[in-house]
């Protein structure tokens, strides 16, 4: 079983060269479903939001997306403040979750606010109801993920260090629950990484851009690849001369046991 990871892809800010050749490496990889963690576009543009439907529906996979704080519309403030997810339901909503994959099961979350009280309002912030009741729906299933575009910590070493509203409270109940892994995006980088509390633990997944908006990091994005109960990360790096393979982890996720080192992609 083969999943792929994405996020931040800003149709309106993408690289074209880079989008083409991840569609080509997608295709050759075969995937059994994609996952987008949030910021499909750049301005939350109507035309923005056409390309990345039309990117999607190109690459013919089953596909679940959840929106970014780019995904609203950055310059019109009073759809932001009043209506700030309805171009995106408008254009993506077909790519809706929950995502059945075999024994795998993956739910979305939105972290993502078209405007908060505070100074950085991109940055991500999670209903705790909300993320009960994701959390609750998918009880029996065998492998469970949730998809947000924030991470709930802030990922070690990354190039864009956040804070999640109520993120650690949200880290410690995602972490006792029976959801093994957390894919979002948001900073720009792929990394995976055991998050531990008292309760449990889970490994967070964080996908790089396929944008222009490069943070010291290559254009990347993630591939999960299932087998039994243990999960293998692979970042897809993009170079002058196409994608790279470079291992991000291995774990058992019926023991939440590291079985290979994660780490960071530098340039």
């Amino acid at each position: 079983m083969r999943l792929v990871h994405l996020a931040d892809i800003h149709f309106g800010a993408a690289d074209p060269h880079v989008l083409d050749a991840a569609a080509v490496c997608i295709e050759q990889i075969a995937p059994h479903a994609l996952i987008v963690a949030g910021d499909l576009t750049q301005s939350g543009k109507r035309r923005e939001f056409e390309a990345a439907r039309a990117w999607l529906e190109a690459l013919n996979l089953p596909c679940a997306c959840t929106p970014g704080n780019h995904d609203t519309p950055m310059f019109q403030l009073h759809h932001r403040v009043l209506s700030p997810f309805a171009r995106y339901r408008k254009y993506l909503a077909e790519f809706g979750f929950p995502l059945q994959a075999g024994a795998v099961r993956v739910d979305g979350l939105n972290t993502a606010r078209g405007w908060q009280a505070r100074r950085n309002w991109a940055e991500g912030s999670v209903d705790l109801d909300d993320l009960e009741a994701v959390l609750a729906a998918g009880k029996g299933a065998g492998i469970r993920l949730l998809s947000c575009h924030h991470p709930f910590v802030a990922p070690t070493g990354a190039p864009l260090q956040t804070e999640t509203r109520r993120g650690r409270r949200a880290s410690q109940r995602l972490a006792r629950s029976p959801v093994q892994v957390l894919l979002s995006g948001h900073v720009h980088a792929p990394q995976a990484e055991l998050i531990t509390a008292p309760e449990g633990s889970y490994v967070s997944v964080t996908s790089g851009t396929l944008s222009m908006r490069l943070r010291n990091v290559p254009p990347s994005f993630n591939v999960l690849a299932f087998d039994g109960d243990v999960m293998r990360i692979t970042a897809y790096v993009h170079y002058e001369a196409g994608f790279t393979q470079q291992a991000l982890g291995e774990w058992n996720l019926s023991r939440m046991e590291r079985l290979s080192s994660p780490g960071v992609v530098s340039p």
